[in-house]
């Protein structure tokens, strides 16, 4: 059970006044009654060395006459009342005169020898309550006679006793008044330190905006401004670092990297949003591969595949509050690398593909030129080397521009174009080549257009893709090219009625080496890189090609182009 600091400050008080009153009171009482006795002693000593000595000392007084002296004495003697027995021996020790009358005639004392010796002596006894006297009387030098008092001492014990009755009472008036002057002083000092303690509690339950109003100067009012100084300070700390915190939280948040934080329980303390974002639910599963994963490269970096995210997980190790390892894993997403890394693998090998085939072709007809002396076959294997030359320098080509548009150079060499003739120009330059498949190839121009372009790259565009058109349409179909003019940009739709492109295919059709039918773009001689260089030729205009398709109903190319200075044409 524990004490409060008043009943201790009472208790302690209290017992510190009892043992200073019971020792007081020792040395008093002692005191007092060592006066008491020395003043019966002085009494007596003056009593008998004034008169009674001198009368005794005759030695021709008779027996009668010693007992008269006594009897006359102890009359006359304002001591009288004190002196319970009073004795005169001769030399022999025998009793001469007495007081009150002894029938014994023999008082062989231990005092009356002393005294017979020549010693005075003086003794207490505590069982009679008395003081014993024993003086010699002498005759000259030699001791003639011996005087033996017994004085009461029950008037000495009865002051004794009254002093007692009268400390015990003052004692206790004292000790009443002290024990309330040491509750009063307990709560001068306590009520203080319970205020503080109170302010205390509500600061360690989190208020720290508590009003310590304790004005006092001492110790407990110097401990109340520290109190007070320490909340201030400690609220300034905690505002620091819930700013920290929500700034470090705000990072963290709004990281493009994961960021996944476990302790030595395996339990998660901290997630942010892309990492939720990238796990997708399965954080426990990640936790557990990360913790079970051996193989590390020599950075710590392992490579963790999640459905379509290929994420880089680097792994950091700090003391948790239970003073073990935990771990933080940062996860990086290099999925578009990954993809970048996977493309480029794949050009360079439908690079190393489309090369191989004409090359083959060229070394094969030219190892068989050699044993052929048939001029016109000569002719046929001269033609087909001629045209896979032709093949390899296009592809080559297109290969030089596409590098040199990944590179940022500036390709363009634009001036003030009229789109209207463009499209015509083009149109009437490929309708030939539709003509010979039946095909219906119109140009509708809804509006007069002139642009800011490079003429030659926007006509490289529109043969491409109003050939792809010409090339893929079955005989007999129909090819419209339109032109037309909106508020914010210019637009070229080519649209046919062919066989359409999957649904599947339409996200790469602008990849580089894809094509969507394979074994017949090979035959028709495409490489791939057609609408993989219209679409970068048009986005370095600042536009976008828009494609919508459907298998068996056609497709529509669609070129938007920003609106930067155009004019109609008069």
């Amino acid at each position: 059970m524990t004490k409060s600091i008043e009943s201790r400050l009472i208790i302690v008080f209290g017992l510190l006044i009892l043992m200073v009153m019971f020792v007081s009171s020792f040395f008093i009482i002692d005191r007092v009654k060592n006066y008491f006795y020395q003043d019966v002693q002085k009494k007596i000593d003056f009593m008998v060395s004034s008169s009674l000595l001198q009368l005794l000392q005759d030695r021709n007084l008779k027996k009668e006459d010693l007992q008269d002296i006594i009897d006359q004495t102890m009359k006359e003697s304002q001591y009288g009342f004190m002196i319970n027995k009073l004795i005169v021996t001769d030399s022999q020790g025998r009793v001469i005169a007495s007081f009150p009358r002894l029938n014994s005639s023999f008082f062989p004392s231990d005092e009356i020898l002393n005294s017979l010796s020549g010693y005075r002596v003086v003794k207490q006894d505590g069982e009679k309550q008395v003081l014993i006297f024993s003086y010699p009387i002498r005759d000259g030098k030699a001791v003639s006679r011996a005087l033996y008092l017994e004085v009461s001492t029950q008037n000495v014990l009865g002051t004794v006793k009254d002093i007692k009755d009268i400390l015990l009472m003052a004692y206790l008036i004292s000790i009443a008044f002290s024990l309330l002057i040491g509750l009063l002083f307990a709560k001068t000092l306590s009520n203080p330190l319970r205020r503080l303690t109170e302010k205390a509690l509500k600061m360690a339950e989190g208020d720290l905006d508590v009003a310590i109003d304790i004005a006092s100067k001492d110790e407990i009012g110097k401990l109340a401004d520290a109190f007070a100084r320490m909340a201030k300070n400690i609220k300034m700390y905690i505002s620091e670092l819930e700013f920290e915190k929500q700034k470090l939280e705000r990072i963290l948040q709004n990281m493009s990297d994961g960021v996944v934080a476990i302790n030595s329980k395996k339990e998660i303390i901290h997630i942010n949003e892309s990492a939720r974002k990238f796990l997708n639910g399965d954080i426990q599963d990640f936790v557990e591969r990360m913790l079970k994963e051996n193989r590390e490269d020599e950075n710590g970096v392992s490579i963790y595949e999640k459905e379509d995210y290929t994420l880089e997980v680097s792994k950091a190790i700090f003391i948790d509050s239970y003073s073990a390892q935990g771990y933080i894993f940062i996860i990086h997403d290099i999925t578009q690398q990954a993809r970048l890394d996977s493309m480029r693998k794949q050009f360079v090998a439908n690079v190393s593909h489309e090369l191989r085939t004409p090359i083959t072709t060229i070394k094969t007809y030219s190892e068989t030129l050699l044993d052929v002396h048939d001029e016109e076959t000569k002719r046929q294997f001269l033609s087909v080397i001629i045209k896979e030359c032709d093949r390899m320098t296009r592809l080559v080509s297109d290969l030089l521009y596409l590098s040199r548009l990944d590179s940022g150079e500036n390709i363009l060499n634009t001036e003030e174009v009229s789109l209207s003739e463009l499209v015509r120009f083009v149109c009437e330059k490929l309708k030939i080549h539709a003509e010979r498949k039946n095909q219906t190839l119109s140009c509708s121009i809804l509006q007069d257009v002139v642009a800011m372009v490079d003429r030659d790259k926007m006509e490289q565009v529109l043969i491409n893709l109003i050939g792809n058109a010409i090339t893929y349409v079955q005989e007999g179909g129909r090819i419209e090219v339109i032109l037309q003019k909106e508020e914010d940009s210019t637009k070229i739709i080519v649209k046919d009625n062919g066989p359409g492109i999957p649904q599947e295919d339409l996200p790469r059709i602008f990849e580089r080496f894809y094509r969507v039918d394979k074994a017949r773009s090979r035959e028709l001689g495409g490489s791939g890189l057609g609408l993989s260089i219209a679409d970068e030729i048009v986005r370095a205009h600042g536009g976008r090609i828009l494609v919508e398709s459907k298998v068996g109903s056609g497709t529509t190319f669609t070129v938007v182009l920003p609106v930067q200075k155009d004019r109609k044409l008069l």
